[in-house]
């Protein structure tokens, strides 16, 4: 008993009961768009690809992007579904619910940084930023439960994890055919 009170704090307490089905749906979508993206980007990284900074401004540079691209494609989309363009209060929710995409590559592009600098070994840095954003990607059914301030189903914690295990495939066979 005394557990289920505080998870339910936690992901109770963090969840926006003002936050709309529709906005956490978006946030949810960015933050496994995000993930994948940046994890994609993360695959095909070797530890040469450290030094001065470039593969830390690769996954930077793909986060930004993509996010700036989101957003573009979210308020196009919005003129499209609506007939209007976006009242500065609307803009305002495109760019944070889009927040998740850029937000995927920010502990990535720091081990990455610190790994250039030789501060931590090369292939840590890579191995953990892969590993830090596979658990992001097995841990989507909370981030469910906290955006919704609902309980996730069973089957939103299995499909996180299977998310996680098709992304740790790819890395897998990255490094069988890389080395």
């Amino acid at each position: 008993m005394q557990d289920r009170n505080i998870r339910d704090r936690i992901v109770r307490f963090r969840a926006d009961p003002s936050l709309s089905r529709e906005q956490a749906a978006a946030r949810i979508s960015a933050y496994v768009y995000g993930n994948i993206i940046v994890f994609a980007t993360m695959v095909p990284l070797s530890a040469a690809d450290l030094s001065h900074g470039h593969g830390a401004l690769l996954v930077l540079g793909v986060s930004a992007s993509t996010y700036l691209a989101h957003v573009f494609a979210d308020v196009v989309g919005f003129r499209v579904r609506v007939g209007k363009d976006l009242s500065r209060a609307q803009l305002w929710h495109e760019i944070r619910d889009a927040l998740p995409v850029l937000t995927s590559g920010l502990v990535p592009v720091i081990l990455l940084l610190l790994g250039g600098w030789h501060w931590l070994p090369e292939r840590a840095v890579i191995l953990g930023s892969e590993v830090y954003l596979l658990l992001r990607m097995a841990l989507i059914g909370l981030l469910v439960e906290r955006l919704q301030a609902e309980r996730s189903s069973g089957r939103t914690l299995a499909a996180g994890l299977m998310l996680a295990v098709a992304a740790a495939c790819v890395a897998f066979v990255k490094a069988a055919l890389g080395h």
